[in-house]
């Protein structure tokens, strides 16, 4: 088992990305922070340092990164091992070399709301592979995302973070959703994450319209069956329910 040692990092924000990813939203709608936590990995009981370095390596189980789950493998949990995107703290998908890490939180979400997740990507360069790949899943949603080290020369001292995002819709019959964080690169060496933010736009009567209740349904599932039921349903506080 090779030992990672420590790397600077600088934050280079991709706002051209994020402005592109905000616009799923749809022009001009007003964002508000869900029930989400700890999206910079600041909160919980750190227990480094792992290996003599500033770093906590968290296996499967685990739930010291309040309120994140470990689900698969471990991740290293960085303090002062690189500078982070935000605050102290970030974290490395890949801890030990033999199975790549995932991390997972619940929270609270509302059905047909739209909601943008953003995040600073890196990768950590001290070892292959230079591509580092994961997926990232919530609501029904999977994306998988990549950073080249070499393309945006990623070094120890310069980590050169890369803001990524997409979004998902708030799915029926449940108040919550799960993001998960899962490495999918082998090796020990993988993707690194920081400052994770997850927005949301409340669906209104106003989201029904433009065909937007073809894709809608009620807080039990049932889709509509034309525009002004959709309307309705808003209008009188989720009470006139789809049939």
């Amino acid at each position: 088992m090779s030992i990672k040692k420590g790397r600077l990092a600088t934050l280079v924000a991709a706002s051209a990305m994020f402005a592109s990813v905000a616009a799923a939203a749809g022009p001009g709608a007003a964002m508000a922070a869900t029930v989400f936590q700890n999206g910079s990995f600041e909160q919980g009981t750190f227990n480094g340092p792992t290996f003599g370095l500033d770093l906590d390596r968290v296996y499967a189980g685990s739930t010291d990164m309040t309120p994140w789950v470990v689900t698969t493998g471990s991740v290293d949990w960085i303090n002062t091992y690189w500078h982070a995107a935000e605050g102290t703290k970030s974290v490395d998908l890949d801890g030990d070399e033999g199975t790549p890490g995932a991390i997972s939180q619940t929270f609270d979400t509302t059905v047909n709301s739209t909601y943008v997740v953003t995040f600073a990507m890196s990768g950590n360069p001290d070892a292959g592979p230079t591509t580092k790949t994961m997926n990232v899943s919530a609501g029904g949603v999977t994306t998988p995302f990549t950073y080249d080290t070499a393309t945006n020369s990623t070094t120890r001292s310069a980590m050169n973070y890369v803001q990524k995002g997409f979004s998902f819709v708030g799915q029926a019959n449940t108040s919550s959703s799960t993001i998960t964080f899962t490495s999918t690169t082998l090796g020990g060496y993988g993707a690194v994450i920081d400052n994770v933010v997850i927005t949301e736009t409340l669906a209104t009567g106003a989201t029904c319209k433009n065909n937007g209740w073809k894709t809608m349904t009620d807080k039990f599932g049932t889709a509509f069956r034309n525009q002004g039921d959709c309307v309705s349903y808003y209008a009188t506080g989720e009470k006139n329910l789809a049939f």
